[in-house]
């Protein structure tokens, strides 16, 4: 008993050494310990939440990244469009090359189409459409021949853009995209110099 006594008195007196030396005891020890624990879990907290918000960021760029990308090629599309349609309205003044690098972008919307359907970027077009296309009856048949007979030359591409004449009257232009693109001074901004 005396013993155990004298230890409680000598356990009191090391805690009052260590309050008298200005040493914190162990439960503001415990109570610091117990607050950064919380600090830390608040924070942990907050970086998840700013990783979910970063990663739906991430996201809303990606789709805002890919709409531009979209724009852009509806944006190319209607100015090939707009580029055929001045070519058909001024059909009375067209040139022989004019009129070859109409027919060529009537190809090159017709194989584009075909690719956003899924299928290879693929056109072809005979005599009568090439009328249709270029809404343009006065001229001589033989001219349309002519036209589609030379139109490759323009491009110099053969495994592109090629003329296939058939013995049973259905010759075609054809257009195959796959086998690469076509350049842009002929089938983006078509130019008004004339000539063959």
């Amino acid at each position: 008993m005396v013993g155990v006594s004298s230890q409680q008195q000598n356990e009191e007196s090391q805690e009052n050494s260590l309050d008298r030396d200005g040493t914190p005891e162990l439960r503001t020890i415990a109570a610091r310990l117990e607050a950064h624990s919380k600090r830390i879990e608040s924070l942990e907290d907050e970086r998840e939440d700013v990783g979910k918000e970063h990663d739906a960021l991430r996201g809303e760029v990606e789709e805002l990244r890919q709409e531009n990308e979209d724009l852009r090629a509806e944006i190319e599309r209607l100015d090939a469009r707009t580029d055929l349609l001045s070519f058909v309205e001024n059909s009375d003044e067209m040139t022989a090359k004019q009129r070859r690098i109409a027919l060529i972008q009537h190809l090159k919307k017709a194989a584009e189409k075909e690719r956003e359907r899924g299928r290879d970027a693929k056109a072809s077009m005979n005599k009568e459409e090439a009328e249709a296309a270029l809404k343009y009856p006065d001229i001589d048949r033989t001219t349309f021949y002519d036209d589609l007979r030379k139109a490759p030359r323009l491009i110099g591409m053969n495994d592109v853009l090629w003329y296939e004449s058939n013995s049973g009257g259905e010759s075609r232009l054809k257009l195959n995209l796959e086998n690469g693109d076509l350049p842009g001074d002929v089938v983006g901004h078509p130019r008004r110099n004339g000539g063959e």
